[in-house]
């Protein structure tokens, strides 16, 4: 019985993690001057092609240091990986 209260303690903050990482992952407001996000400036500066390659390094340096950085829960930064794979997708649409 104690082990299926844990295991309901460990999901529930789990999904709590998850929440609070989506806050930091899709928009976060240290991220946006002017009403533009960074990336979307980047993009406009660099090229589509330069973005793609910087949001694909970057998934990989959030699942290196999943779970290594003190105060980040590796769910954020796992969240913060799939969120830059998802970019560089949509970004290559835009090339075709």
């Amino acid at each position: 019985m104690a082990d299926l209260e844990y295991k309901k303690k460990q999901e529930a903050l789990k999904k709590e993690a998850l929440e609070k990482a989506k806050e930091m992952v899709n928009h976060p407001s240290h991220y946006q001057k002017d009403g533009k996000e960074c990336i979307d400036v980047m993009e406009e500066e660099f090229g589509t092609a330069a973005v793609i390659d910087f949001c694909i390094c970057n998934a990989f340096k959030y699942r290196f240091r999943a779970g290594h950085k003190v105060g980040n829960p590796a769910e954020q930064d796992e969240a913060k990986a799939l969120w830059y794979e998802a970019k560089a997708e949509e970004l290559k649409q835009k090339l075709q």
